[in-house]
């Protein structure tokens, strides 16, 4: 048998993701679940899984924070994620298996095929995983906003921070200007994660380049390069200053 953690935060896909395993890959026994960074960590060192189907996001963060925090790491990985972007693919190039939500019995069945026939875990995956982080870092120059006026080209190196307003995200850039663009936060936190960016709470996520200090008031606050002051939730404050204190801010 092999031993599956299902981390996801959609009820929805994780549900639909157990029946679809329970037609079709009767050897994947689904020993847990997960919604959330801290819980994922903890289950994985408590029960030593060998796959883990791995949402991109999460309650409290990114599935790739989950495999940075796990001291265990003898497991082979299936991203889940609704946006087949280039990060998405560039896993794909690597290797790395992934949904794309809404999953369907044919993906599974082939992820899942992959999985059986690889013998490599996670050391192979960690070096696939780091270079793929250096190389889209310098690939990926820019990322294209769909505005009311048309598409905008945007160097992600000028974003200083996106706040969320509802279904809609706004961009503040290095030289005061505002983006507007009817897509969610959550979206954008997937496309810039590999980008130094972090989600400080559900309705902000940061460049971590223009971060000028943190301040311990109202649970957190950053104090971006433009002035601007950024909530900080209190579920997310540790982990983000664990970040600062290895960048040395």
């Amino acid at each position: 048998m092999i031993r599956a953690i299902i981390i996801e935060d959609e009820k929805s896909c994780s549900d639909s993701l157990k029946n679809i395993l329970r037609n079709i890959a009767q050897d994947i026994e689904i020993v847990a679940e997960s919604d959330n960074v801290i819980t994922s960590v903890e289950l994985i060192q408590k029960l030593r899984p060998d796959l883990l189907f791995l949402d991109i996001n999460l309650t409290d963060g990114l599935g790739f924070e989950v495999l940075n925090q796990t001291n265990y790491r003898e497991f082979r990985v299936i991203f889940l994620t609704a946006h087949d972007n280039y990060a998405i693919t560039a896993f794909r190039y690597n290797a790395i298996d992934y949904l794309l939500k809404p999953i369907d019995a044919d993906q599974v069945l082939q992820a899942i095929e992959r999985v059986r026939r690889q013998p490599t875990f996670f050391s192979a995956f960690e070096e696939r995983f780091q270079a793929l982080l250096t190389n889209t870092q310098h690939e990926r120059k820019k990322i294209a906003l769909p505005t009311l006026e048309g598409i905008t080209m945007l160097n992600i190196n000028d974003i200083v921070h996106c706040s969320s307003e509802g279904s809609y995200t706004s961009f503040f850039t290095i030289n005061g200007k505002r983006i507007v663009v009817s897509r969610p936060i959550k979206e954008y936190d997937e496309l810039l994660s590999p980008y130094n960016f972090f989600r400080t709470h559900q309705s902000h996520l940061v460049n971590l380049n223009y971060v000028e200090q943190f301040l311990r008031e109202d649970g957190g606050v950053l104090i971006m390069t433009d002035s601007s002051r950024i909530e900080v939730s209190r579920r997310r404050k540790d982990l983000l200053i664990e970040i600062l204190l290895k960048k040395g801010l």
